[in-house]
């Protein structure tokens, strides 16, 4: 598990005011955690992408500027249709003592047996969703795909993850190794030469 820093203002709450936000590169958000009331937070666009550009899981030290402290993990994050810039965020706060529900990368190592005889690693599921508590969440699982041959499949139920309950169905596919594709045998067709007859010689 890691965690990483993020500096954060409140804000106003409203429209108008996360337009203008926005137009600063600052991403308006809110902060949440059960017996609190919201807090609604800003943060730089800059700050936010250790969170966007990850194939791990984060624990959040949220520092607001009143000097006080959340532990938080990103709960969601939405972005402009157009440009894919961060446009708000979700930030839930997590007790030391309370399992949480997070979705945790799903990380494929290993070269399957399948793969040396053709196959198509086909992998399926990139998150798994499972409760734990803060300090046993995972960065990422790793699933060993190396005794898999052509056909096999590896699910959730196969998952080992210690100190963490998973909640996804186990019957999922997490990844595949599927037949080699046969290239379809194509057929030329020849177009028949056009001969043009010239006048006999006189």
């Amino acid at each position: 598990m890691s965690e990483i820093v993020i500096q954060a203002k409140r804000r106003d709450a409203g429209r108008s005011n996360a337009r203008a936000l926005r137009r600063q590169s600052v991403v308006p958000g809110i902060y949440y955690f059960h017996g609190e009331d919201p807090i609604p937070v800003a943060v730089p666009e800059l700050a936010l992408r250790p969170l966007i550009y990850t194939t791990e899981s984060h624990l959040v030290r949220l520092k607001l500027d009143d000097g006080s402290e959340k532990t938080c993990v990103l709960k969601d994050m939405s972005f402009d249709p157009i440009t894919d810039r961060p446009t708000h965020f979700d930030f839930q706060g997590v007790a030391a003592n309370e399992t949480i529900r997070v979705e945790v990368p799903l990380m494929l190592v290993g070269q399957a047996i399948g793969q040396r005889d053709g196959g198509i690693v086909d992998h399926v599921l990139h998150k798994v969703e499972i409760e734990c508590l803060p300090q046993h969440m995972p960065d990422h699982v790793e699933v060993d795909i190396t005794n898999l041959h052509v056909n096999d499949s590896f699910h959730v139920s196969d998952l080992d993850i210690p100190n963490a309950t998973v909640v996804t169905a186990g019957d999922i596919s997490v990844v595949t190794i599927s037949q080699p594709r046969i290239a379809e045998a194509t057929t030329e067709v020849t177009e028949p030469e056009v001969i043009s007859k010239g006048k006999a010689e006189a």
